[in-house]
């Protein structure tokens, strides 16, 4: 069976610069191979919608015709990669609209776009707005690992690939059921997407209804151990504390 614009895949990859730089991979031994590791992300094949944007262009369409089980590697041009680099989205923006002062190299979030500090003179900042790879040629090392056929399969593979997080999902008589940390409630940008994972859901499978379902759990129980080392704990800081205190006052003392 060969991949199709629609089809739900199961994909791992690495991507790496033109140079063999590595900058992205599903695969956790190579990020800490190439000190791209970061705690809170996950390393394990993604499920995407072929012919969706879901991956770079260059690499969407270098998946079309592919049976599962593929291995293949493609070389993208900037123009179907992250785009050519654009002078405009070079801006200088006043130091006052950070809430933390930035620095050179640092990755910062303005207006719902992400960039990255060129410069820090006085009170303004130079932002460039493009893509850290923007105008760069790169290459993709890719598996095509199954194409996904479950409805519960697809839809789980959504709601990791776009809030990063493996949700309870059950399906009856087309209407899809999702379990949510109701803390989850709070996060704006989780209140955007439930929305999109809906209509995605419904345009891409034949489901006809998706509920979001807040869960509240009992906090688990808390031991007599924990309670009595956090006791002491606090009763050791409290000592720590007035000792300190007592310390300052023998320096402070006109009598010392």
């Amino acid at each position: 069976m060969s991949v199709t614009r629609g089809d739900f895949i199961r994909l791992s990859y690495t991507g790496r610069l033109d140079n063999g730089d590595i900058f992205d991979t599903t695969n956790a031994d190579v990020a800490k191979e190439n000190d791209l590791f970061a705690e809170g992300v996950s390393y394990a094949p993604i499920v995407v919608i072929a012919g969706e944007n879901m991956v770079v262009t260059g690499l969407d369409e270098d998946l079309m015709g592919k049976a599962s089980g593929y291995e293949g590697q493609v070389k993208i041009q900037p123009k179907d990669a992250f785009g050519e680099r654009k002078p405009e989205l070079v801006e200088v923006v006043p130091t006052r609209r950070f809430e933390k002062r930035p620095t050179p190299g640092m990755r910062v979030s303005l207006d719902n776009r992400t960039g990255t500090v060129e410069s820090v003179i006085g009170g303004r900042v130079r932002v460039d707005f493009n893509s850290p790879y923007a105008g760069k040629t790169i290459v993709y090392d890719y598996t095509i690992e199954k194409i996904v056929d479950k409805a519960v399969d697809k839809v789980k593979g959504l709601l990791k690939y776009y809030l990063n997080k493996d949700f309870n999902v059950s399906i009856a008589k087309k209407r899809v059921k999702v379990d949510m940390p109701h803390e989850l409630g709070f996060n704006p940008q989780v209140q955007y997407y439930k929305k999109l994972l809906a209509e995605k859901i419904m345009q891409f499978t034949d489901m006809e209804e998706v509920d979001y379902i807040e869960v509240h759990k009992r906090p688990e129980p808390v031991s007599e151990e924990a309670v009595e080392g956090a006791s002491e704990e606090a009763s050791e800081k409290k000592a720590d504390q007035q000792s300190e205190v007592q310390g300052k006052k023998e320096i402070q003392s006109p009598d010392g």
